[in-house]
Protein backbone atom coordinates (compact mmCIF):
# COMPACT_ATOMS: atom_id res chain seq x y z
CA UNK A 1 0.00 0.00 0.00
CA UNK A 2 1.45 3.34 -1.05
CA UNK A 3 0.36 6.67 0.41
CA UNK A 4 0.73 10.17 -0.93
CA UNK A 5 2.59 12.57 1.41
CA UNK A 6 -0.71 14.12 2.51
CA UNK A 7 -2.32 10.75 3.20
CA UNK A 8 0.81 9.54 4.92
CA UNK A 9 0.89 12.48 7.30
CA UNK A 10 -2.83 12.30 7.93
CA UNK A 11 -2.61 8.66 8.96
CA UNK A 12 -0.06 9.51 11.65
CA UNK A 13 -1.28 12.96 12.72
CA UNK A 14 -4.85 12.02 13.59
CA UNK A 15 -3.77 9.44 16.15
CA UNK A 16 -1.54 9.14 19.19
CA UNK A 17 1.50 9.12 16.91
CA UNK A 18 3.07 6.00 15.52
CA UNK A 19 6.01 3.64 15.76
CA UNK A 20 7.01 0.89 13.33
CA UNK A 21 5.34 -2.41 14.12
CA UNK A 22 8.67 -4.14 14.66
CA UNK A 23 9.76 -1.67 17.38
CA UNK A 24 10.06 -3.43 20.75
CA UNK A 25 8.21 -2.98 24.04
CA UNK A 26 9.29 -4.66 27.29
CA UNK A 27 6.82 -6.89 29.11
CA UNK A 28 6.60 -7.30 32.87
CA UNK A 29 8.46 -10.61 32.76
CA UNK A 30 11.39 -8.92 31.01
CA UNK A 31 10.64 -10.33 27.56
CA UNK A 32 10.54 -7.99 24.58
CA UNK A 33 7.73 -8.04 22.05
CA UNK A 34 7.15 -6.17 18.78
CA UNK A 35 4.43 -3.57 19.05
CA UNK A 36 2.27 -5.28 16.43
CA UNK A 37 1.97 -8.29 18.75
CA UNK A 38 0.72 -6.41 21.84
CA UNK A 39 -2.56 -7.59 23.30
CA UNK A 40 -4.89 -5.79 25.77
CA UNK A 41 -4.10 -6.72 29.36
CA UNK A 42 -0.35 -7.12 28.84
CA UNK A 43 1.74 -4.89 31.07
CA UNK A 44 4.59 -3.02 29.42
CA UNK A 45 7.43 -0.87 30.71
CA UNK A 46 6.46 2.80 30.90
CA UNK A 47 7.02 5.91 33.05
CA UNK A 48 4.72 7.22 35.78
CA UNK A 49 3.83 10.83 36.46
CA UNK A 50 6.77 11.25 38.84
CA UNK A 51 9.30 10.17 36.22
CA UNK A 52 9.82 6.67 37.61
CA UNK A 53 9.80 3.41 35.63
CA UNK A 54 6.62 1.40 36.02
CA UNK A 55 4.67 -1.31 34.25
CA UNK A 56 1.46 -0.08 32.67
CA UNK A 57 -1.50 -1.90 31.11
CA UNK A 58 -1.56 -1.84 27.32
CA UNK A 59 -5.11 -0.84 26.44
CA UNK A 60 -5.49 -0.49 22.68
CA UNK A 61 -3.98 0.93 19.51
CA UNK A 62 -5.00 4.52 18.78
CA UNK A 63 -4.08 3.63 15.23
CA UNK A 64 -3.09 0.39 13.59
CA UNK A 65 -1.90 0.53 9.99
CA UNK A 66 0.02 -2.67 9.12
CA UNK A 67 0.52 -1.74 5.44
CA UNK A 68 0.95 2.05 5.67
CA UNK A 69 4.15 3.45 4.18
CA UNK A 70 5.25 6.05 6.73
CA UNK A 71 8.10 8.54 7.11
CA UNK A 72 9.63 8.28 10.57
CA UNK A 73 12.15 10.29 12.55
CA UNK A 74 15.12 8.22 13.76
CA UNK A 75 16.62 9.59 16.98
CA UNK A 76 19.94 8.07 18.05
CA UNK A 77 21.72 8.46 21.40
CA UNK A 78 25.01 7.40 22.92
CA UNK A 79 26.09 6.45 26.45
CA UNK A 80 23.97 4.38 26.41
CA UNK A 81 23.39 3.81 22.71
CA UNK A 82 19.71 3.71 21.73
CA UNK A 83 17.73 4.26 18.54
CA UNK A 84 14.09 5.30 18.56
CA UNK A 85 11.96 5.43 15.42
CA UNK A 86 8.70 7.43 15.57
CA UNK A 87 6.56 9.85 13.58
CA UNK A 88 7.54 13.56 13.70
CA UNK A 89 4.29 14.60 15.44
CA UNK A 90 4.91 12.19 18.32
CA UNK A 91 5.74 13.53 21.80
CA UNK A 92 9.08 12.61 23.35
CA UNK A 93 10.38 13.59 26.80
CA UNK A 94 13.36 15.93 26.39
CA UNK A 95 15.71 18.14 28.42
CA UNK A 96 18.50 20.46 27.34
CA UNK A 97 21.03 19.18 29.86
CA UNK A 98 21.84 15.89 31.52
CA UNK A 99 21.43 17.24 35.06
CA UNK A 100 17.67 17.87 34.76
CA UNK A 101 15.63 15.68 37.14
CA UNK A 102 13.77 12.89 35.39
CA UNK A 103 10.41 14.39 36.33
CA UNK A 104 11.40 17.69 34.66
CA UNK A 105 11.89 16.25 31.17
CA UNK A 106 9.21 17.96 29.09
CA UNK A 107 7.18 16.54 26.18
CA UNK A 108 8.40 17.85 22.82
CA UNK A 109 7.39 16.94 19.27
CA UNK A 110 9.91 14.49 17.81
CA UNK A 111 10.46 16.82 14.84
CA UNK A 112 11.91 19.43 17.25
CA UNK A 113 14.44 17.09 18.90
CA UNK A 114 18.00 17.99 17.91
CA UNK A 115 21.51 16.67 18.55
CA UNK A 116 22.58 17.93 21.95
CA UNK A 117 19.18 17.36 23.53
CA UNK A 118 18.76 14.63 26.14
CA UNK A 119 16.07 11.94 26.19
CA UNK A 120 15.25 9.35 28.84
CA UNK A 121 16.45 5.80 28.31
CA UNK A 122 16.35 2.59 30.31
CA UNK A 123 19.71 1.78 31.87
CA UNK A 124 21.01 -1.19 33.84
CA UNK A 125 18.65 -2.42 36.53
CA UNK A 126 15.66 -0.84 34.83
CA UNK A 127 16.38 2.71 36.00
CA UNK A 128 15.84 5.73 33.77
CA UNK A 129 18.70 8.03 32.86
CA UNK A 130 19.37 10.82 30.36
CA UNK A 131 21.17 10.04 27.10
CA UNK A 132 22.41 12.64 24.65
CA UNK A 133 20.95 12.73 21.16
CA UNK A 134 23.82 12.51 18.68
CA UNK A 135 22.00 12.04 15.39
CA UNK A 136 18.56 12.65 13.89
CA UNK A 137 17.58 11.34 10.46
CA UNK A 138 14.56 10.12 8.50
CA UNK A 139 13.52 6.66 7.40
CA UNK A 140 10.55 5.24 5.55
CA UNK A 141 9.08 2.00 6.79
CA UNK A 142 5.94 -0.09 6.35
CA UNK A 143 3.57 -0.39 9.28
CA UNK A 144 2.53 2.23 11.85
CA UNK A 145 1.23 1.46 15.35
CA UNK A 146 0.11 3.86 18.09
CA UNK A 147 -0.12 2.01 21.43
CA UNK A 148 -2.10 3.46 24.35
CA UNK A 149 -1.17 2.52 27.92
CA UNK A 150 -2.91 3.40 31.17
CA UNK A 151 -0.08 5.81 32.11
CA UNK A 152 0.05 7.45 28.67
CA UNK A 153 3.74 6.58 28.26
CA UNK A 154 5.69 3.66 26.84
CA UNK A 155 9.30 2.52 26.62
CA UNK A 156 10.04 1.68 22.97
CA UNK A 157 13.42 0.23 22.00
CA UNK A 158 14.76 1.38 25.36
CA UNK A 159 13.62 5.03 25.10
CA UNK A 160 10.75 6.64 27.04
CA UNK A 161 8.09 8.12 24.77
CA UNK A 162 4.59 9.46 25.14
CA UNK A 163 1.60 7.57 23.76
CA UNK A 164 0.34 10.85 22.32
CA UNK A 165 1.05 13.18 19.45
CA UNK A 166 -0.27 16.14 17.48
CA UNK A 167 -1.20 18.21 20.59
CA UNK A 168 1.77 19.34 22.66
CA UNK A 169 0.19 18.93 26.12
CA UNK A 170 0.85 15.48 27.58
CA UNK A 171 -1.40 16.01 30.59
CA UNK A 172 -4.26 17.29 28.45
CA UNK A 173 -4.00 14.26 26.17
CA UNK A 174 -3.91 11.89 29.15
CA UNK A 175 -7.00 13.56 30.63
CA UNK A 176 -8.82 13.46 27.29
CA UNK A 177 -8.52 9.67 27.15
CA UNK A 178 -9.82 9.19 30.70
CA UNK A 179 -13.40 8.43 29.54
CA UNK A 180 -12.11 5.72 27.23
CA UNK A 181 -10.10 4.13 30.04
CA UNK A 182 -13.12 4.24 32.35
CA UNK A 183 -15.44 2.80 29.71
CA UNK A 184 -13.25 -0.18 29.05
CA UNK A 185 -12.33 -0.73 32.70
CA UNK A 186 -16.04 -1.42 33.20
CA UNK A 187 -16.72 -3.38 30.01
CA UNK A 188 -13.33 -4.86 29.16
CA UNK A 189 -11.18 -4.45 26.06
CA UNK A 190 -11.80 -6.36 22.81
CA UNK A 191 -9.36 -9.17 22.13
CA UNK A 192 -9.09 -8.27 18.45
CA UNK A 193 -8.89 -4.72 17.15
CA UNK A 194 -9.46 -3.83 13.52
CA UNK A 195 -7.03 -1.81 11.45
CA UNK A 196 -7.27 1.97 11.19
CA UNK A 197 -7.79 4.87 13.56
CA UNK A 198 -9.56 4.06 16.85
CA UNK A 199 -13.01 5.69 16.85
CA UNK A 200 -12.33 7.59 20.09
CA UNK A 201 -9.04 8.95 18.82
CA UNK A 202 -10.74 10.18 15.66
CA UNK A 203 -13.48 11.83 17.72
CA UNK A 204 -10.97 13.66 19.92
CA UNK A 205 -9.09 14.87 16.86
CA UNK A 206 -12.23 16.43 15.40
CA UNK A 207 -13.22 18.02 18.72
CA UNK A 208 -9.70 19.34 19.26
CA UNK A 209 -9.70 21.07 15.90
CA UNK A 210 -12.89 22.87 16.96
CA UNK A 211 -11.99 23.99 20.49
CA UNK A 212 -8.19 24.22 20.80
CA UNK A 213 -6.13 27.18 19.53
CA UNK A 214 -4.03 26.47 16.41
CA UNK A 215 -0.73 26.78 18.29
CA UNK A 216 -1.70 23.73 20.37
CA UNK A 217 -1.07 21.53 17.33
CA UNK A 218 2.05 20.35 15.56
CA UNK A 219 3.01 22.89 12.84
CA UNK A 220 2.71 20.29 10.09
CA UNK A 221 -0.88 19.64 11.08
CA UNK A 222 -1.71 23.35 11.07
CA UNK A 223 -0.34 23.79 7.55
CA UNK A 224 -2.25 20.71 6.37
CA UNK A 225 -5.51 21.94 7.89
CA UNK A 226 -5.08 25.32 6.21
CA UNK A 227 -4.14 23.92 2.79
Amino acid sequence: LSLTPSQEHSAAAKTGGCFPGRALATLEDGAQTPLWALRPGQRVLAMDGAGRPTYSDFLAFLDKEPRALTTFHVIETQEPRRRLVLTPTHLLFVAENASAPTAHFRPVFASLVLPGHFVLVVAGGGSLQPAEVVRVRHRRDVGAYAPLTRHGTLVVDGVVASCFALVKEQQLAQLAFWPLRLYHSLLGWPEVQGDGVHWYSGLLYRLGRLILPPDSFHPLEISQAES
